[in-house]
C-alpha cells in the first residue's frame, strides 16, 4: 500500500471465480484477493472494489481501478484520509496472517 495525496494505492493480484471474496496472502508485492464473482462484464472488478471499500471503511464510489481492468494484477485507488484507511486496512493484514 502506498500513500498518495488524498488516499492510498494498493497493488492487488485478483483471483476470480473463487468460493468467497477474501484476502488470502501476498504475491510478488501485491495483496492476493480471491473474488467470488466471475470476470464477466466487469463483475469481478466491481466486487473487488466493493470488498476493498468495505474493508477500508469508505463509500464504494471512493474506490476505483487505476490500472489492470482486464488482467489479474491491478492497482486500486482508495480516496480519503490515508491514515484512517491504513488503520482500517489493518483488518486486511489480519486476514492474510
Amino acid at each position: 500500500m502506498t500513500r498518495r495525496e488524498g488516499g492510498v494505492v494498493i497493488a492487488v493480484k485478483a483471483v476470480p471465480r473463487s468460493r468467497r471474496t477474501a484476502a488470502v496472502g501476498v504475491q510478488d508485492g501485491a495483496v492476493r484477493i480471491q473474488i467470488a464473482a466471475a470476470p464477466h462484464k466487469g463483475q469481478s472488478n466491481a466486487a473487488l472494489c466493493a470488498y476493498l471499500a468495505a474493508i477500508a471503511g469508505v463509500r464504494p464510489s471512493a474506490v476505483r481501478l487505476r490500472r489492470g481492468s482486464s488482467g489479474a494484477r491491478k492497482l486500486i485507488e482508495i480516496d480519503g484520509d490515508a491514515a484512517r484507511i491504513e488503520r482500517h486496512m489493518a483488518v486486511l493484514a489480519a486476514e492474510i496472517a
